[in-house]
């Protein structure tokens, strides 16, 4: 989650690069498209340096073909601090993709003022997305 910019897309460009299938979400829509996009240009870097490291004929007369991979990557628009919006996005996620088994939940809000200077709006938003936001999506 959070995989629009800052860390969530770091984390998912690392993934990429260890040949995870990647399911993204974030709250912004664009930016989450944008690292997906990321992720498919290394997708597809690796698929042509596999390509190309690739042997040509091997001595049977049969072509040598490296493993099969199916690198995807999956995009969702998920408000983590909207339970229902969590729990929708994820019974989503589990019919079109599958189960996940590695999750990481690193959306996060940071006000960046003091506490006795927050809105209360503000300070709900925060505890919603930074904590009650990793009980449901987990």
């Amino acid at each position: 989650t959070g995989a629009g910019s800052g860390l969530g897309r770091l984390f998912a460009l690392e993934f990429a690069r260890r040949r995870a299938l990647l399911v993204l979400w974030d709250i912004n829509t664009q930016s989450n498209e944008e690292t997906a996009g990321m992720v498919r240009h290394i997708y597809r870097e690796m698929a042509e340096e596999a390509a190309a490291a690739a042997p040509g004929v091997a001595g049977d007369g049969e072509k040598d073909v490296p493993p099969h991979c199916n690198l995807q990557v999956y995009t969702y628009t998920c408000d983590v601090g909207k339970r229902e919006n969590v729990y929708l996005t994820a019974e989503r996620v589990r019919k079109e993709v599958g189960e996940v088994s590695v999750l990481v939940n690193n959306a996060g809000v940071v006000s960046g003022h003091h506490l006795l200077e927050c809105p209360d709006e503000l300070i709900e938003r925060t505890m919603m997305v930074n904590c009650h936001a990793h009980f449901w999506v987990t």
